[in-house]
C-alpha cells in the first residue's frame, strides 16, 4: 500500500511540471502583444550595406619578386704582371672615374719603354744615312756612273729602315700603354668594395680574384619577370615615351618609385615570362645589389569607367551579377560584365549606371525583388569600424550627462 501511494504522488508531480512548462511561455506571449507586429515587420526586410557606383579611372597593377641589380658592376683586375706596391682606396669608399685605385711596380715597364725609344733612335740614324746615300746614288745614276740595280737596292734599303722606324714607334706606344697599366684607375663612378689582395703580392691578369669590385649604386635597377601577355601593352607605353611606374617595397616596408626602362628581347619558354628592368634613383642607398624586393607595376589604366566595389560582384550560374537597390527599397539583380578588378574595385562594361547603389554586404539572404533596409554606406570593414566608434560615443553619453 505505501508503494502505491508513492507511485501516485510521483505521477502527480510529473503532471504539474508539464502544465507549468506549457503555461509559462503562453503567459509571457500574452503579456507582450504589442512587440510582435514590429518584429514581424523587421523580419520581412534584410539589413544590407550599399555603395553608389561611380565613374573614374582604374589602374591595373601586377606584382612580382625582383632582384636589385647594379647598372655597372666592374671587377678590377690588373692588366700587367708585377708586384702590387700600394692600394690607394678605402673599402666602401665612393670613387670618381679616373681615381687611382692601386699601383704595380713600374720599373720593368719603364725599362721596356726606354729600350724601345733607344731602338727608335738607332733606326732613325740608319734611315737618315740610307736616305743620304740614296740622294748620291740618284745623282750618279743620271751620269750612268752606277747601275740601275744598285740604285734600286738603295731604295729598298731606305724603305726597310722606314719600316723599322715605324715598328719602333709602335713598340714605344705599346710600352707606354703597358707602363700606364701599372697605375690602376677607376673605370667609372661607384662604390669600391672590399679588397682581395694586399700590397706586396704579385698580381696578374690571370688571377682568380679581382683586386676589388667597383659597383654603381645610384642610379640602380631592379630586374623582374612578368607573364608575356603584358609585353605588347608595356612595349607600346615605352615607345610612346610614357614609361610605366614601378614601385618596390624593401625590408622595413620602405617604398621607392622608379620607371620601366627595358624589356628583354626574348621570352623564357619554360615559364612563359619575360624579364624587365626598372631604374631607380638611389642616393640614400636603400636598394643594394642582389637584394630581393617586391615589385608592383602599373601595366594599364582604364579611363572613365563605371567603378563599383568588388564585394558587390557575385557569381551565379549564368555569370556575374550585382544587386541594385531601388527607390522602393527593393533589390533588382543586374547581370554585369567586369573588365578588370584591382584593389577591391571593379570596372564594369555594362549592367550598372553611375549613381545606382549596389549591395556590398548582406547579399547571401537576398533574392530578386527582396525588401531591404540600407543600414550602411561603407564596405564591411569600414562599416564595423564606424559602428564601433558610434557605440563608444553612445556609451559615454550617460556618463557625460550625469
Amino acid at each position: 500500500m505505501p508503494h502505491s501511494r508513492r507511485l501516485w504522488i510521483t505521477l502527480l508531480i510529473v503532471v504539474l511540471i508539464a502544465l507549468a512548462v506549457w503555461w509559462i511561455p503562453n503567459w509571457q506571449s500574452d503579456d507582450q502583444p504589442s512587440d510582435a507586429p514590429a518584429n514581424a515587420r523587421d523580419e520581412r526586410s534584410s539589413a544590407v550595406a550599399a555603395i553608389e557606383a561611380r565613374r573614374g579611372d582604374l589602374e591595373i597593377t601586377v606584382g612580382a619578386l625582383g632582384t636589385v641589380r647594379s647598372l655597372s658592376n666592374i671587377d678590377v683586375y690588373p692588366r700587367v704582371e708585377g708586384e702590387l706596391l700600394s692600394v690607394d682606396f678605402e673599402e666602401g669608399e665612393r670613387v670618381k672615374k679616373g681615381r687611382l685605385l692601386a699601383t704595380i711596380d713600374p720599373r720593368d715597364y719603364q725599362a721596356q719603354l726606354a729600350a724601345a725609344q733607344g731602338q727608335l733612335v738607332q733606326d732613325q740614324a740608319q734611315l737618315k744615312s740610307a736616305r743620304e746615300d740614296l740622294e748620291r746614288y740618284e745623282t750618279l745614276a743620271q751620269s750612268q756612273s752606277i747601275s740601275r740595280q744598285e740604285l734600286e737596292q738603295q731604295r729598298q734599303l731606305v724603305r726597310q729602315y722606314e719600316g723599322a722606324v715605324a715598328s719602333d714607334r709602335a713598340d714605344i706606344e705599346s710600352a707606354r700603354i703597358q707602363l700606364g697599366y701599372t697605375r690602376i684607375t677607376a673605370p667609372s663612378d661607384g662604390i669600391i668594395g672590399i679588397r682581395n689582395v694586399d700590397p706586396g703580392n704579385l698580381v696578374s691578369s690571370s688571377d682568380d680574384d679581382p683586386i676589388a669590385t667597383l659597383t654603381q649604386l645610384d642610379p640602380i635597377s631592379v630586374v623582374f619577370s612578368l607573364p608575356s601577355q603584358y609585353v605588347p601593352t608595356l612595349r607600346k607605353q615605352l615607345q610612346s615615351g610614357d614609361a610605366p611606374v614601378v614601385t618596390v617595397t624593401t625590408v622595413g616596408d620602405t617604398r621607392l618609385e622608379g620607371r620601366l626602362t627595358s624589356i628583354d628581347s626574348q621570352i623564357d619558354t619554360a615559364t612563359g615570362t619575360v624579364r624587365l628592368r626598372a631604374r631607380f634613383d638611389n642616393a640614400t642607398r636603400r636598394l643594394y645589389p642582389n637584394a630581393f624586393v617586391n615589385v608592383r607595376l602599373t601595366v594599364d589604366t582604364l579611363r572613365d569607367r563605371v567603378i563599383v566595389p568588388t564585394p558587390a560582384v557575385q557569381t551565379g550560374q549564368d555569370g556575374l551579377f550585382v544587386y541594385v537597390v531601388g527607390d522602393d527599397d527593393t533589390v533588382t539583380r543586374h547581370d554585369v560584365n567586369v573588365i578588370a578588378s584591382e584593389d577591391h574595385r571593379s570596372a564594369l562594361a555594362s549592367g550598372v549606371s553611375v549613381g545606382e547603389s549596389v549591395v556590398v554586404d548582406g547579399v547571401d539572404s537576398l533574392r530578386d525583388g527582396a525588401k531591404v533596409r540600407v543600414v550602411s554606406h561603407a564596405l564591411p570593414g569600414e562599416a564595423s569600424a564606424s559602428s564601433t566608434a558610434a557605440g563608444d560615443a553612445d556609451m559615454q553619453t550617460p556618463r557625460d550627462a550625469s
